[in-house]
């Protein structure tokens, strides 16, 4: 999002500087550092841990100068502008030139001096030093880069509309359920860029929806309608992420579901081809036959014996 920045110039030590009032999207909407102090704010939950604070800092551009971080911060980037920042984190020169959302987890007594800032959208999260291990030993979460995903985006949204209500009971309760769930999307995030699983996001939301809608008589060329791609397309993208075809993962998923519905449910043949997916309870049969080596009369007989 690209932001109309407001701000007053002001002169000292014979230096002009820029000081920042608000930030508006093009769009018009107002964006607003927003921070909250969550400490004193009663819970009805008892998590383990409570959030201390949540700051949420759109455009932000900051200075540390040998400042020592005595609270444990989880601090979220999700855009940041091209550059080069440099900083020393106790000591030790850090240099970043990724325009990639990265999470930086800062262990208490970390000492950071800026040497160079870029500008960019932070959301930035405080916890109480003794309850530090006990989140990071919860998720394993790990500083580094990670892909937003439309998962992320609503949580981080959800989180700062919450901001705006924080003295509403279960308020707070929800904002520390938000923030775990912000750093899971973050690690499995890390975790796919690591092992490759991200290169072609399209299957995967294709095979979750198949996986989720199955059980409707849909085929693959509606499938591939709504995600506006062609079944030849399909076939050859697919086959470099799994090694069955779309048509043998879509075939087993219904023939498993009818399978458990012969096993557990008193419904008839056509019915459960029906409630399966298959649209004909003929090919249904013939479907079943191939797969389990006998037909699905045959099958419930079976069962009714045993």
């Amino acid at each position: 999002m690209v932001y109309i920045i407001r701000h007053n110039r002001i002169k000292s030590n014979s230096t002009e500087r820029l000081k920042i009032i608000d930030f508006t999207p093009k769009q018009g909407d107002f964006m607003s550092d927003k921070f909250i102090n969550l400490q004193e704010v009663p819970r009805f939950l008892d998590k383990g841990f409570h959030l201390w604070h949540i700051r949420w800092m759109p455009d932000h551009l900051f200075w540390s100068r040998n400042r020592i971080i005595h609270t444990p911060h989880f601090c979220f980037t999700l855009k940041i502008e091209p550059g080069c920042s440099r900083s020393l984190v106790n000591g030790i020169l850090r240099e970043n030139t990724s325009t990639l959302p990265h999470l930086s987890i800062i262990r208490p007594e970390t000492r950071i001096h800026t040497l160079a800032p870029r500008r960019h959208d932070e959301l930035m999260f405080t916890v109480p030093p003794e309850k530090f291990s006990y989140v990071m030993d919860l998720i394993r979460p790990q500083s580094g880069e990670f892909k937003l995903n439309p998962h992320m985006e609503l949580i981080i949204q959800t989180i700062i509309d919450n901001m705006d209500h924080v003295f509403i009971p279960g308020t707070a309760d929800r904002l520390d359920s938000l923030f775990i769930r912000l750093l899971e999307e973050v690690k499995l995030s890390m975790m796919q860029m690591k092992n490759g699983e991200v290169r072609d996001a399209l299957i995967y939301e294709l095979i979750s929806y198949l996986n989720a809608h199955f059980m409707e008589n849909i085929t693959l060329e509606e499938v591939c309608e709504k995600f506006s791609i062609s079944l030849r397309t399909l076939y050859r993208r697919w086959e470099k992420c799994f090694d069955h075809t779309p048509a043998e993962f879509l075939l087993n998923k219904r023939l498993n579901y009818a399978e458990q519905l012969l096993e557990s449910s008193e419904l008839n043949i056509r019915e459960i081809a029906w409630r399966s997916g298959f649209g004909n309870p003929l090919y249904f049969s013939q479907c079943y036959r191939r797969k389990f080596g006998m037909s699905p009369s045959s099958r419930r007989k079976k069962m009714s014996k045993e």
